[in-house]
């Protein structure tokens, strides 16, 4: 956040009069939406967060974690909202690589097929084995191409 923009912005936590505060504030009910995603979440707290508080966080979090035991909640001390992945250094990074190999590893395939003309097909296969192996495979009129590992 803009250093001057503390005195409008901000937690109760922070001085000045934060009148500008429902400028920014979101519409929806993050609180009941959490509750329904499945997919695995990766919460990454900036104890020093401006506007998004870390009990807020935590709250988010805790409601997740009732319905979803793929959840992983990290603080870092000094992280604000907007420098948290400086902050962290090595430690945020590293926390989203073993995240994602944990989660993102499962072997997955996608076939998607678009037809081009009445006698083209691109045929595009994703096989995804884990984080490190991913394999892109084109296919056009009958060739293949293999693409190098993403």
């Amino acid at each position: 956040m803009l250093p001057f923009l503390k005195w409008f912005i901000g937690s109760s936590a922070s001085t000045g009069p934060k009148f500008l505060n429902f400028l920014v504030r979101s519409p929806w009910s993050t609180i009941d939406i959490v509750a329904e995603i499945k997919q695995p979440i990766l919460f990454l707290s900036g104890l020093q967060d401006e506007l998004v508080p870390p009990f807020h966080m935590q709250m988010l979090y805790d409601k997740a974690r009732e319905h979803n035991d793929r959840c992983l909640f990290v603080d870092f001390p000094s992280g604000m909202h907007m420098d948290t992945w400086l902050s962290g250094g090595d430690r945020y990074w590293r926390t989203i690589q073993l995240f994602l190999e944990q989660y993102a590893s499962e072997k997955q395939e996608i076939k998607l097929s678009h037809k081009v003309d009445g006698n083209n097909e691109t045929f595009c296969t994703l096989k995804k084995m884990n984080v490190s192996h991913s394999e892109k495979i084109t296919k056009r009129q009958g060739s293949a191409l293999k693409m190098p590992k993403m």
